[in-house]
C-alpha cells in the first residue's frame, strides 16, 4: 500500500522538490507553474513568496489568499497544487479561474496521482471552511474533467468556449 502524504509548502523545501516541479510545465491545461525553469536560489525567493501569500502577505493586486500543496506518495513528490481561500467575481467572468488547480509532475503521470491529489486537496477546501467550490478546466483536458466529475462535480456552464464551469458543494 502506497503511503500517501499532502504537505503545506514550507521554506524548507528542497531540491527534491524543486527537481518534481521542473516535471510541470510553465503553463499547462491553464494550471500556472511559476516555479518551472528558476534558478535553485530563485526557487528559494519563489517558495518565501508563496508562502507569504498563504497568509495574504505580498499578494499581487486583486489576488486572493491560495496555500500550495504538495502531494508525496512513498516520501517522493509527484505533484502539487494550490487552494483559494475564495473566489472573486473578476476570476470568475473575466479570469476563469476558480478555487483550486493542480498539476503531476510528467515523470508521474498515467498512475491516479491526479485524483488521489484532487480529492486531497478538496479535504482542504473543506478544512478553510468553503461550503461549495467553481473549477474552471480547459475543455480539452478530459482527464481532469473526469476527476472532478467523479468527485462531486457539475458542470454548470461554460468560459468562453474554452472552458468548463464546474461546481462542486462540499456540505
Amino acid at each position: 500500500m502506497q503511503n500517501i502524504m499532502l504537505k503545506q509548502l514550507s521554506l524548507d523545501m528542497g531540491k527534491t522538490e524543486y527537481d518534481m516541479l521542473q516535471g510541470i510545465p510553465a503553463v499547462e491545461n491553464g494550471f500556472t507553474n511559476p516555479a518551472y525553469n528558476l534558478s535553485y536560489d530563485e526557487y528559494k525567493e519563489w517558495l518565501r513568496i508563496t508562502d507569504n501569500n498563504s497568509i495574504g502577505k505580498d499578494l499581487p493586486e486583486a489576488w486572493i489568499p491560495y496555500t500550495t500543496f504538495f502531494l508525496y506518495i512513498d516520501d517522493i513528490p509527484v505533484g502539487y497544487g494550490r487552494v483559494r481561500h475564495s473566489s472573486s467575481e473578476y476570476l470568475e467572468t473575466v479570469v476563469g479561474a476558480g478555487n483550486l488547480g493542480y498539476g503531476i509532475a510528467k515523470a508521474y503521470r498515467g498512475k491516479g496521482y491526479g485524483s488521489i491529489l484532487f480529492k486531497e486537496l478538496l479535504k482542504k477546501c473543506k478544512e478553510i471552511g468553503l461550503k461549495e467550490i467553481k473549477l474552471f478546466p480547459m475543455k480539452s483536458n478530459e482527464t481532469t474533467v473526469k476527476i472532478m466529475l467523479n468527485n462531486g462535480g457539475q458542470i454548470i456552464g461554460d468560459f468562453k468556449d474554452q472552458k468548463y464551469i464546474i461546481r462542486i458543494p462540499l456540505e
